[in-house]
């Protein structure tokens, strides 16, 4: 039997999902975040890469700030990658 439900992801009308809630007496689970992450040169260099290339958009549409703090997040991967 076919699906009758509107497809939420195209459809902004549809409201809210009834199966997802946030709040008190929610049935998400808090996150729990490890310690540490262990990155592989490799990803870090993806990372930076892409932090990069969104920087140079943000400054063409205007977005200084938002650069700045991706230009911030650059760098500390950079540090981290050759300590």
């Amino acid at each position: 039997m076919p699906d009758s439900r509107p497809d939420r992801a195209s459809d902004p009308d549809a409201g809210p999902d009834p199966g997802f809630h946030v709040g008190p007496g929610s049935r998400l689970d808090p996150v729990h975040f490890v310690p540490r992450v262990v990155l592989s040169k490799e990803e870090v260099f993806g990372a930076c890469q892409a932090l990069a290339d969104a920087g140079r958009v943000l400054v063409r549409v205007g977005g200084t700030a938002e650069s700045d703090s991706l230009c911030s997040l650059f760098a500390l991967l950079e540090e981290r990658l050759v300590s």
